[in-house]
């Protein structure tokens, strides 16, 4: 019963997103669907029945404002990414913020609410990434040397961070954040060597690269946070929230930095186990002249997407990790607002 669930719950999320990978197509609508043209002939039609997203990868890609307007209707984003995965435009239909949330995001700079999230977003990454370590060493005992050899010593580290991380108690906001991206490295120096001894085997990895990467696991890596990025970005629209006014990232002229916060909660289960999982599977990817290649990009997108329309058990009860996402940027703004007394972050399981 639980196999055919699964299979149901993945059949049901193949309909949710529409990607465009093929540069010069164009995006039209149609009675029963949105299609893609090349050249005036068509190559797909996607129903709208279960739409949720549309994601546009490549240059070059023409869009009805039929299309459009369809989507602005049903609150469907129009996605845009670069070849590095970062998004550089979101269509998204006109709506406004309530002047409450907003001046409680501003109060949380006073009230310590800024602090309190600051150190829960941080967290929520240490957490995630311990378990996901322990994730793999479940499968990995008595197989992978390597990585069994410092298992226990990294994670009882990180463990002992996250301790240090709930002790703080600095009021300057400042010096917190300092304190916490200081916990943050350490503990993603052990995650990220663990990560080393795992891949070594199938590919080259020398370690976590933000920018200016052009080793593949790191490129794979930064294409998937890009595509993750652009759905913590519409969960904080759609909670209200300004993703101008962040607490653990300062905030930054012209740059969302809440969904910076919030991001660090999700990128070990959205993206990180999607792209270990294609390199340890030996799927084909590649990288040339430091960008992935047109199959590769496509490849990624499509895994980290269907790893965040996964079903999961989050706190008694069965969803999707998009879903998760949109509750944890509502349960963002109602912890600000003062309807929630705490703000608990995402945990995955192992």
């Amino acid at each position: 019963m639980k196999k055919k669930k699964r299979e149901y719950q993945k059949l049901e999320s193949e309909g949710f997103e529409l990607l465009i990978t093929t540069p010069g197509v164009f995006i039209g609508k149609t009675r029963r669907g949105i299609s893609i043209r090349e050249k005036g002939i068509k190559r797909h039609e996607a129903p709208l029945l279960n739409l949720k997203n549309i994601s546009i990868l490549s240059r070059g890609v023409a869009i009805s404002s039929n299309v459009v307007e369809y989507c602005a209707e049903r609150e469907i984003p129009i996605d845009f990414a670069g070849f590095d995965g970062k998004p550089y435009a979101k269509i998204y239909p006109l709506q406004s913020a309530p002047a409450s949330l907003g001046i409680a995001q501003l109060k949380a700079f006073e009230n310590g609410k800024a602090h309190i999230l600051a150190k829960a977003f941080v967290l929520g990454k240490v957490r995630n990434q311990i378990n996901l370590a322990k994730y793999y060493n479940k499968y990995r005992k008595g197989r992978d040397e390597d990585f069994t050899a410092i298992f226990d010593e990294r994670v009882n580290s990180m463990e002992s961070l996250v301790k240090e991380a709930k002790s703080l108690h600095e009021k300057d906001l400042e010096i917190l954040r300092g304190k916490l991206f200081s916990i943050e490295g350490r503990a993603s120096s052990c995650y990220w060597e663990l990560v080393e001894k795992m891949l070594n085997d199938d590919v080259e990895f020398e370690g976590r690269l933000r920018k200016g990467a052009t080793d593949l696991v790191n490129a794979l890596l930064n294409y998937g946070y890009g595509i993750l990025y652009s759905r913590i970005w519409e969960a904080i629209l759609k909670a209200g929230m300004n993703p101008y006014i962040s607490y653990l990232h300062k905030p930054q002229d012209r740059k969302p930095t809440l969904a910076f916060d919030l991001i660090e909660e999700f990128r070990q289960q959205a993206v990180d186990r999607a792209v270990f999982a294609m390199i340890t599977k030996g799927e084909e990817l590649k990288i040339e002249k430091g960008f992935l290649t047109y199959d590769t990009r496509k490849k990624v997108a499509e895994r980290v997407l269907e790893r965040i329309h996964t079903v999961e058990v989050f706190r008694d009860n069965e969803m999707r990790l998009s879903q998760i996402i949109k509750i944890q940027a509502n349960a963002t703004g109602e912890f600000l607002e003062g309807k929630l007394s705490c703000y608990r972050p995402y945990i995955g399981k192992w």
